[in-house]
């Protein structure tokens, strides 16, 4: 059971490592062509001859700061997974281990989709199959939660300011955090015991609670984890600022909150849970909503794709150097090396630590 998801990577512990680097490879063409695509598809709606000008003479100073922002973001995603891995007693992954887990899952490519890899790892280290699915929804939720709480400050101060921003991209984000997260926070410290142990829809519902109530945790306790959704909100900031830079590379500084607006809402899923790192998918949607909210499609078109190749690119030496050490951990779990480190910790519900 716990070797499943290992075995479901295109990196398993199972293949042959030509075998693995021949998948690899295909992975890495086909994420290339539908970047590709979605590039000269949004070319092709705003105008060959108009990108060709944008793109004429780059600021390679400002695709240089992308870089820079892209690597600032993977130290804040390092300390967002950190605090996951570890809140209410969570499995114990020693620096070097969580670092190979953070390298692969934050490029997104190697993690395949859907955060596979943070399961593998969570169960690697000796958690239950029931949480490390509460863990990695967990992750993801803070991704999607922080980003949400960052998009619903910047749109009421939008609307405040009078901007010409599309109400519909704006109401919803200043309207429905805040409130969204005040009843999952309420029903997941109510209702999670309840589901817990049920099959079917109750356990689905279950995993989804755990996973709500261990980011609860994070915000309820800031002395404790406040570093953990801290670093979650510099990996956002961090990572908008590299689409601006990539904007402002092709001759458009961008207003700060207009463009943040449009990057929330076009970031449907991270490169860590979309396939193949979002490839193609994130270009075209962050182009539209960027665009949407102000940006020259032309220069929202090459902006965007500038920052979604070096996104793809830039993580992928870490990436593969840290490969090794995480198959090297899957590989020792799947021996049967099981101490977790947390012996005399009484499980709770759904295979969690119990929690008072």
């Amino acid at each position: 059971m716990r070797t499943a998801v290992g075995n479901s990577m295109p990196w398993s512990v199972s293949r042959p490592r030509h075998h693995v680097g021949l998948l690899l490879a295909v992975y890495v063409l086909l994420a290339a062509l539908l970047e590709l695509a979605a590039g000269t598809g949004l070319a092709y709606v705003a105008g060959f001859g108009a990108v060709r000008a944008a793109l004429a003479s780059p600021d390679w100073t400002w695709l240089a700061a992308v870089c820079g922002f892209l690597a600032v973001s993977c130290v804040g995603y390092y300390y967002a997974y950190r605090a996951i891995f570890t809140v209410c007693d969570g499995p114990r992954l020693s620096r070097a281990q969580l670092r190979a887990v953070t390298a692969v899952g934050f490029g997104g490519f190697l993690a395949y989709w859907g955060g596979k890899i943070d399961r593998l790892a969570l169960e690697a280290a000796g958690a239950s199959p029931a949480e490390a699915r509460s863990r990695a929804g967990a992750l993801a939720g803070l991704e999607q939660g922080t980003l949400a709480i960052g998009g619903c400050a910047t749109a009421i101060a939008v609307l405040a300011a009078g901007s010409s921003i599309p109400a519909s991209f704006t109401v919803p984000w200043a309207v429905i955090p805040v409130p969204g997260f005040l009843v999952a926070f309420w029903a997941a410290k109510r209702y999670r015991q309840r589901f817990g142990k049920h099959p079917g829809w109750r356990g689905l519902a279950g995993t989804f609670l755990e996973s709500v109530y261990l980011i609860r945790e994070l915000v309820v306790r800031p002395r404790l984890w406040a570093w953990g959704w801290l670093g979650m909100a510099l990996f956002w900031a961090a990572d908008s600022c590299a689409v601006w830079a990539g904007l402002a590379a092709f001759g458009y500084e961008m207003n700060g909150a207009a463009l943040f607006v449009g990057f929330a809402t076009g970031m449907l899923f991270t490169r860590r849970t979309g396939p193949l790192a979002g490839a193609g998918v994130l270009t075209l949607v962050l182009s539209v909503t960027i665009w949407t909210c102000g940006a020259p499609l032309p220069v929202a078109v090459a902006g965007v794709f500038a920052y979604r190749v070096l996104a793809f690119w830039v993580p992928m030496p870490l990436s593969l150097v840290a490969l090794p050490a995480l198959r090297r951990l899957v590989a020792c779990r799947i021996e049967g090396h099981p101490d977790d480190g947390r012996r005399g910790v009484q499980a709770g519900p759904h295979g969690m630590p119990q929690r008072g």
